[in-house]
């Protein structure tokens, strides 16, 4: 092109080696609630946004837990709840006059009724609790039908004449999404132009529910979406050895390298309602790892106890308080099965993490969720940061020259991560022998070395002499 003669500024861009963001710390919950738009991705950033956005359920109660121990935003896909919730009378509830519960329940509870005055309806009073009888309402007087307010449940009271001190209690379990639908709610988190590092399933699961989920890891990394699923297992019931054996039969046939599964349930503040409630532990769990860079282990002990459990499920109530029927030969069990659970450490107060566990196979190189992270952050940036060069032009018979800024920029993510002590060091490295001619093609080998973690420390520790030792020399 002919040009007058001057000065033509030709501004490049690149030269500062910016590395692209990797949502290091964000998450997407997926479950069930009772408000908010299903199958689409709802962006929340404060604790209070929560009861106006997603109403109450399990999909509330994992955001809630996520924001209020995790920070940041948290990205939430209401799914739709096909399987719905149940409502069981206990064997023990007088026969006469009956009370009883009807409806959907939106979420899990464990309600008790108790008569306080006796007569019949409507001079009888009573009290409820949700949560077995740790948060108790005021004093209410007894009619036909009375709502429970916010669970979707109402009490009928029998016609008859109620004795004070009488009780009823109830177990309701809180409504499910199938796997079809979380398969829908997964992929609209999927297609959303958003970037996250995994994605929590807030329900109970099963390994149906594992495979699918595996499954749809697979599918993203098509996508080049390098993300993991964080779910929990099915809740324990009284006998805490028959749920332990459950979960390694149900375990016994499965592995993912991208599927987390947290074997643990315990006594907590509801986040939300400030209720003394049985919920799984897996949305605290995904808080601690939000929280903390990529490398850092979840089960780090100077990290701390897993906040707000009063008492792992299952556990008795004695004169002292509540005592955990799960123990730490439980602990060590589900650890080896490769469940993410939790353990008493002899000297710290507390619940602490036996360790992240990916439900990976023991010889992986993904068995813990920091090396998972470390290297899905690590292939997301570099990927990136090669992007640029599809399509370049290079001279095929001096590779090492050519590529010389191609390789600069590839391992520009490394050495920012190695920088934050995210890994010990890392490298690119360009196979000999390549035919770009003919290929088109060209091959890169990216190396990392990751950090070690100290699951124990052996401590050996004796008396000397030092007589002796003089006495030997």
């Amino acid at each position: 092109m002919a040009r007058l003669p001057g000065v033509y500024p030709e501004i490049q861009d690149g030269g500062l080696g910016i590395v692209a963001p990797s949502g290091d710390g964000q998450r997407v919950v997926v479950g069930v609630s009772s408000k908010g738009p299903v199958n689409q991705v709802v962006g929340l950033s404060d604790l209070s946004q929560v009861p106006t956005l997603l109403g109450t359920g399990p999909l509330a109660r994992a955001v809630a837990d996520q924001l209020a121990y995790g920070g940041g935003q948290v990205y939430a896909v209401r799914a739709v709840g096909d399987i719905a919730g149940s409502v069981t009378a206990d064997s023990g509830n007088p026969d006469s006059p009956a009370v009883s519960v009807s409806g959907s329940p939106l979420d899990a509870y464990e309600i008790v009724v108790r008569i306080v005055r006796g007569g019949a309806v409507g001079t009888a009073t009573f009290t409820y609790s949700l949560d077995g009888g740790d948060t108790v309402s005021a004093e209410i007087v007894t009619a036909a039908s009375y709502s429970l307010p916010g669970t979707g449940l109402t009490l009928n009271f029998g016609s008859g004449t109620y004795t004070a001190g009488a009780v009823y209690r109830f177990q309701a379990t809180a409504p499910k999404a199938s796997v079809s639908s979380v398969q829908a709610a997964v992929r609209e988190a999927l297609n959303a132009p958003i970037l996250y590092e995994y994605i929590q399933v807030a329900q109970p699961t099963d390994a149906a529910m594992w495979a699918a989920l595996d499954a749809l890891a697979t599918e993203a990394e098509g996508r080049f979406r390098y993300i993991w699923f964080l779910t929990e297992t099915a809740a324990p019931g009284n006998d805490v050895d028959a749920w332990v054996n459950g979960r390694l039969t149900e375990k016994a046939y499965f592995t993912s390298k991208r599927v987390m599964i947290v074997a643990a349930w315990g006594e907590v503040v509801d986040t939300l309602s400030g209720r003394l409630e049985v919920q799984s532990l897996a949305a605290r769990v995904g808080a601690r790892i939000s929280k903390n860079r990529v490398h850092v282990s979840p089960a780090w002990v100077q990290l701390g106890p897993l906040p707000g459990v009063v008492a792992v499920a299952p556990f008795v109530q004695t004169e002292y308080g509540k005592r955990s029927l799960f123990n730490n030969a439980h602990a060590l069990a589900l650890d080896t099965a490769g469940f993410t659970t939790v353990y008493r450490l002899i000297g710290r107060d507390g619940v602490y993490l036996v360790e992240g566990r990916m439900a990976a196979p023991p010889t992986s190189d993904y068995a813990i969720v920091q090396n998972r992270r470390v290297m899905d952050k690590a292939v997301t940036q570099v990927r990136q940061a090669l992007l640029d060069f599809v399509q370049w032009h290079v001279d095929p018979t001096d590779l090492n020259a050519s590529l010389a800024s191609l390789i600069a920029r590839a391992n520009t993510p490394l050495r920012v991560m190695q920088s934050l002590g995210e890994i010990a060091r890392g490298r690119v490295v360009v196979p000999p022998g390549q035919d770009i001619l003919a290929s088109r093609t060209l091959l890169l080998q990216v190396r990392i070395v990751p950090l070690g973690y100290l699951r124990e420390i052996i401590l050996d520790i004796g008396f000397e002499n030092p007589f002796l030792a003089q006495a030997k020399a």
